[in-house]
C-alpha cells in the first residue's frame, strides 16, 4: 500500500475548506468539521489550532472567558502583577480544583439549547492541541494543566469582535470578584446575559478594560496581525474610553481589511479612530444606522466623521449599507472617492428618501456586482443617472429583490442588465408587512 505525505500547504488548504468562511471576510462560520482535524496527526493538529483560534470572540460571553483564561497563561509575571494590583488577581484562575463557574455555566448552556456544531469547543481545543493522542484528557482539571507549548495562542487572533471581547473580559472580573471574597458557588443565575444590565457592570467596565488592553498588548508583542475588525456598540452613554485605546495598537490594526460597524448606539468618535488607524480596509458594511427624524446638525457630524474613515482608506473593493434611514445621503459622495476600486455595492433595507442622484454608483467604472434589497423611495430622477447609463459589461450584474411598489424605471433597467422575473408579493402581505417591520420580501426567480 501506497501512503502519500501531503505538504502543510495540501492540508492547510484541506482544513480551510471546512470552515465555510465568507468569501470577502474571511470569517469563518462553522467549526465542527475541524476537531477531527486536530486528531490526525501532529502535523495536521500543529496547522488546525491557528485556524481554530484565529477568532476566539466571535462567540458568546462564555466561551470568550475561557479564551481569556488561555491568553492570561501567556502573561509575563510583571505584566500580571498590574492586574493583581489593580484588583483583577487572574492566578485564581489557574488554581487546581472544581470546575469553575464560567465553566459550569458553558456546560449548562451546552446541555439546553445550544447548537456545538457551530460554536467552538475551546475545551476542545485546549485538552487536545500538544499531542494527537490527547483527546482522553477531558477532565475539569486539565483545562488548567495543559502543556502550552508549541503553540502561542494569541499570535493567531486575526478576527476581533470587539464588544464581545469586552463583555466577556468583564464576565471574568465579576467571577475573579467572587472568588477573591470566597464565594466559589455563586449560583449561576445570577452571572446570565442580564446581569450586564445591573450596576455591577459599570463597578467592573474599568478593570475590564485594563484586562482587553493588556491582552491586546500581548497579542501585538506576540505578532499577532488582525484582518478583521466587528464593532457593535452596546451602550448609549459616552464610553469613547472604551475605544480609544486602540489608538496603541498601530501594529495590531495595520493590516486590516474587513471592517464591520453596528451603529445602533451612534458613536462618531469610533469612527474618527479607525480612519486614523485602519487605512487598508477593503470590505466595509455599516448597519442599523438610522433616526427617526432627520436631524441635520447630526446627520451632518456623523457624515464627517464617515467621511474621514472612507477618506483614509487606499482602495475600497466592497461597500455594504444596511438597515439605512435618515442617514443615506451621507454616504452617496463618498463613494466618489473610490469609483476607480469598488467592485461590488449593497444596498440592504436602505431608505433612499432625501437622497442626491445616483450619479457615483453610475461613476463605479469597474462595478461587477449592484444589490439592491427592499429599499425604499427611489425616485425616477434619483435613479436617472445610473439607468440613462450604456449598459455595463459582461461582469456586472445586478441583483434586485423590490418590496411594495418600488421605482418602475429602475425595475426596467434592471431587467434589461439581468433579463430575470420578479414575483409580487400579495397585496395583504405588503400592508401586513409594512405593519409589522418583517422581512418578507419580493421573491426572484
Amino acid at each position: 500500500m501506497v501512503h502519500v505525505k501531503l505538504n502543510s500547504d495540501i492540508i492547510r488548504q484541506i482544513i480551510l475548506s471546512l470552515v465555510d468562511s465568507d468569501p470577502k471576510t474571511g470569517e469563518y462560520k462553522s467549526y465542527s468539521f475541524l476537531h477531527p482535524c486536530l486528531l490526525v496527526n501532529r502535523e495536521w493538529c500543529r496547522i488546525t489550532v491557528p485556524i481554530l483560534w484565529q477568532q476566539p470572540f466571535s462567540f458568546d460571553h462564555i466561551r470568550g472567558a475561557r479564551a481569556i483564561v488561555t491568553y492570561c497563561r501567556f502573561l509575563s509575571f510583571h505584566e500580571k502583577q498590574i492586574l493583581i494590583e489593580n484588583g483583577i488577581n487572574i492566578n485564581l484562575l489557574f488554581q487546581n480544583g472544581s470546575k469553575s463557574q464560567y465553566e459550569e455555566e458553558e456546560d449548562n448552556n451546552n446541555n439546553l439549547n445550544l447548537n456545538r456544531g457551530n460554536v467552538m469547543s475551546l475545551e476542545f481545543i485546549t485538552n487536545s492541541s500538544n499531542s494527537s493522542s490527547s483527546s482522553s484528557s477531558s477532565s475539569s482539571s486539565s483545562f488548567y494543566n495543559y502543556d502550552l507549548s508549541g503553540f502561542n495562542y494569541p499570535l493567531y487572533l486575526r478576527r476581533l469582535h470587539y464588544e464581545n471581547f469586552f463583555k466577556s473580559a468583564e464576565y471574568i472580573c465579576i467571577r475573579l470578584s467572587d472568588y477573591s471574597e470566597g464565594d466559589l458557588s455563586a449560583g449561576e443565575d445570577e452571572y446570565n446575559e442580564e446581569y450586564y444590565d445591573d450596576e455591577d457592570q459599570r463597578d467592573f467596565s474599568e478593570q475590564a478594560k485594563l484586562l482587553v488592553n493588556s491582552l491586546l498588548t500581548l497579542s501585538q508583542k506576540n505578532g499577532a496581525r488582525l484582518n478583521g475588525l466587528w464593532f457593535s456598540p452596546d451602550s448609549p452613554y459616552n464610553d469613547i474610553d472604551k475605544y480609544e485605546p486602540l489608538y496603541e495598537y498601530g501594529k495590531l490594526l495595520e493590516d486590516v481589511n474587513v471592517l464591520d460597524i453596528c451603529c445602533l448606539f451612534r458613536k462618531p468618535a469610533l469612527f474618527s479612530i479607525l480612519g486614523r488607524m485602519c487605512h487598508q480596509v477593503r470590505h466595509l458594511r455599516i448597519h442599523m444606522i438610522w433616526s427617526r427624524h432627520y436631524e441635520e446638525k447630526h446627520i451632518d457630524k456623523t457624515g464627517e466623521v464617515i467621511h474621514e474613515l472612507i477618506s483614509s482608506q487606499k482602495s475600497l473593493v466592497s461597500f455594504h449599507l444596511e438597515s439605512c434611514k435618515a442617514y443615506t445621503r451621507i454616504f452617496f459622495p463618498l463613494l466618489s472617492i473610490h469609483s476607480e476600486s469598488l467592485r461590488h455595492l449593497k444596498f440592504d433595507q436602505v431608505d433612499f428618501r432625501g437622497c442626491p442622484s445616483w450619479a457615483p454608483i453610475s461613476d463605479c467604472a469597474n462595478l461587477e456586482l449592484l444589490e439592491i434589497i427592499q429599499c425604499t423611495n427611489m425616485e425616477s430622477d434619483m435613479v436617472r443617472p445610473l439607468i440613462s447609463n450604456n449598459i455595463p459589461g459582461e461582469k456586472f450584474k445586478v441583483k434586485y429583490i423590490k418590496i411594495n411598489h418600488s421605482c418602475r424605471e429602475l425595475e426596467e433597467w434592471v431587467k434589461r442588465v439581468n433579463g430575470y422575473k420578479q414575483i409580487d408579493l400579495p397585496i395583504d402581505i405588503q400592508k401586513l408587512d409594512e405593519a409589522s417591520g418583517s422581512n418578507n420580501r419580493t421573491k426572484e426567480i
